[in-house]
């Protein structure tokens, strides 16, 4: 999937008036994510990422140990964005749900193991 496909899949899913707000949207969560620690899935995530996407997650320090969960990243997004929690949440679930579609079956499996239960529910959308 290439970048501008996953922009506007972000932009339809979460309602969003343009696609910069869908890109902002992902490139925020990417952001977000190149936080957490995810050991060695950050590499593995980023690689199966169009290029310019998977820079953004790949810039992440891997020395970076930080653990949050679900709810935290919807906080720190919606901070990124200056948006409200609920359409984070919103923007978050849009974004993720369409970073998962992007990649492999199981590199989305290694991700979510990675990552704490509360993350699945991100990582599917149900139209």
């Amino acid at each position: 999937m290439q970048t501008t496909e996953i922009v506007e899949r972000v932009q339809q899913r979460a309602g969003l008036d343009s696609s910069q707000e869908a890109h902002d949207t992902v490139i925020a969560v990417l952001e977000t994510l190149a936080l957490r620690d995810l050991g060695e899935e950050r590499g593995n995530f980023a690689a199966q990422l169009p290029k310019e996407l998977g820079e953004v997650l790949a810039v992440g320090d891997p020395e970076i140990k930080e653990r949050f969960d679900a709810s935290d990243m919807v906080r720190r997004v919606a901070k990124h964005l200056g948006a409200p929690l609920d359409e984070s949440q919103h923007r978050t679930h849009a974004a993720f749900s369409v970073l998962m579609e992007a990649v492999s079956d199981g590199q989305v499996e290694s991700l979510l193991n990675a990552l704490s239960n509360d993350y699945a529910s991100y990582a599917v959308w149900e139209d």
